[in-house]
């Protein structure tokens, strides 16, 4: 088991669910233990901890809050936290929180990368030229964003940053959110949509950036994409079961969608010979939108203040089910 050795004995332990890299060790250095597995179990070491700092991976419920005595709090490393079962913790005193600010920069530069390859035909075209098809200007295929509209499923910290970058090469952008506030529409100068379907119709790129809950499940399915224009591109960088990977198959096939660019799905990673992965027409990245290297540290710096915070008896910032503090052992 992985470990920073430090003078003093009663440090609390921070288990992850994956090794700290290097560069990121001195945010715990001479503050707590930093642990993890470095088997093939995959919990290895978490009876042992104070605090977690979690990934996406593992799903966090009463499995896992019953091997872990001394437990007071988890830090998702990232905004989604559809892993952690809150009602679980709550039974079990633990302090649920997140990282909302962490990947947004990151995450939104992504989708703007994935918008930008996938609409520029990229993958086509290099496939082309390896394919030495020949005839590459008159048989290429590409849309020029500029004045062309861009629909956002979500108005969040992501999707807000998105609608900038969006809006300064000269797209149109409209989104729909139920629950983000009527101000935060004015203040980005983004078009409100009443409903999904409004949003979705008239958009030659959709975005996806809406959290991942029983209601939300393959809220992109067949019905909303029979919505959309003929020759639409859909993006994701949320969660990859937001998405009916099927419809999404059927939409290309038939030329409903033009391209598919996603960071996330279902099941992740997708399995060798899955075929969505040898189409010319998917770009998929293996969730790595927020990995940049400062988006990296800022997402692990905040959850480990997350939990550094908790574990001193103070209340975090991030939250996610309030009604448990002070938490277990207070």
């Amino acid at each position: 088991m992985g470990s920073i050795v430090c003078a003093m004995n009663k440090l609390p332990t921070i288990w992850f669910d994956r090794p700290l890299a290097e560069n990121m060790r001195d945010l715990v250095h001479e503050r707590a233990h930093a642990i993890w597995p470095i088997s093939h179990d995959l919990l290895e070491g978490i009876d042992k901890a104070d605090g977690i700092v979690a990934g996406a991976s593992i799903r966090y419920d009463r499995n896992i809050y019953e091997k872990t005595p001394n437990l007071k709090v988890i830090a998702r490393a990232g905004i989604g936290f559809d892993n952690l079962d809150l009602d679980d913790a709550i039974q079990f005193g633990i302090i649920c929180c997140n990282t909302p600010d962490g990947p947004t920069i990151s995450t939104a530069e992504q989708a703007m990368a994935l918008i930008f390859a996938i609409t520029k035909s990229i993958k086509t075209s290099e496939n082309k030229l390896n394919r030495g098809e020949g005839n590459y200007w008159a048989t290429h295929i590409a849309l020029e964003l500029h004045n062309s509209k861009l629909a956002l499923v979500g108005l969040g910290r992501i999707a807000s940053h998105v609608a900038g970058i969006a809006k300064s090469i000269g797209m149109q952008v409209v989104a729909y959110d139920p629950f983000a506030p009527a101000e935060r529409f004015k203040e980005i100068q983004v078009e409100r949509a009443e409903t999904l379907e409004q949003a979705v119709a008239e958009a030659d790129v959709i975005s996806i950036h809406a959290p991942l809950s029983t209601d939300t499940y393959h809220l992109v399915g067949t019905k909303l994409i029979s919505s959309m224009k003929d020759g639409v591109y859909i993006i994701n960088t949320a969660r990859g079961a937001l998405v009916d990977a099927n419809a999404l198959l059927h939409g290309l096939d038939n030329g409903k969608i033009r391209g598919v660019a996603v960071d996330v799905t279902d099941p992740e990673p997708l399995p060798v010979g899955h075929p969505m992965l040898s189409r010319d027409d998917v770009i998929i990245t293996p969730h790595v939108a927020s990995a940049t290297s400062a988006g990296g540290r800022r997402i692990f710096s905040m959850a480990i203040e997350e939990v550094l915070t908790a574990l001193s008896n103070e209340r975090p910032r991030h939250i996610l089910n309030p009604s448990v503090w002070p938490g277990r052992n207070a």
